[in-house]
């Protein structure tokens, strides 16, 4: 399974709507898949995740509960997950609608997240970044006994 790392900045979109996977996460995807990542909205951000079909496999072989049921994010990730093909430049197309739900203009922010990776527009990551320098500022000051 990928390890995805890292943060990759100013990526931009060209006009035919394409947008460059930075090559230290294009590494990561295994030979097996095509030339295929699947791209879906993330539920808890205005973002989207991406990962490989066999993280999606490997969701749908644990979820454990039924296709039905209303409440389970990992279903919801199947369902709404869209393939898409990494062309020979190593460039992908996100759709409009992929686009608009993460805020995305011009400029992507790549964030690797271990089995996936986050697909966001500049202002989404700098929001994110505050949120986790926040919560690591909190964990330190529990941490090391002091007041919130």
């Amino acid at each position: 399974m990928a390890l995805f790392t890292g943060t990759h900045k100013d990526n931009k979109i060209d006009r035919k709507g394409r947008v460059s996977l930075p090559a230290k996460l294009r590494a990561e995807i295994s030979p097996d898949n095509n030339r295929e990542i699947f791209v879906y909205p993330a539920s808890d951000m205005t973002a989207l995740g991406a990962c490989e079909r066999s993280h999606l496999e490997s969701l749908r072989d644990t979820a454990g509960i039924s296709p039905n049921d209303d409440d389970d994010t990992d279903y919801d990730i199947i369902e709404d997950a869209c393939s898409i093909t990494i062309d020979s430049g190593g460039r992908i197309i996100l759709s409009e609608d992929l686009l608009a739900h993460a805020g995305i203009q011009d400029t992507v922010v790549f964030v690797g997240r271990g089995h996936r990776f986050l697909i966001m527009s500049p202002e989404s990551y700098d929001a994110y970044h505050q949120r986790r320098v926040e919560r690591r500022r909190r964990k330190k000051e529990l941490r090391d006994g002091g007041a919130v």
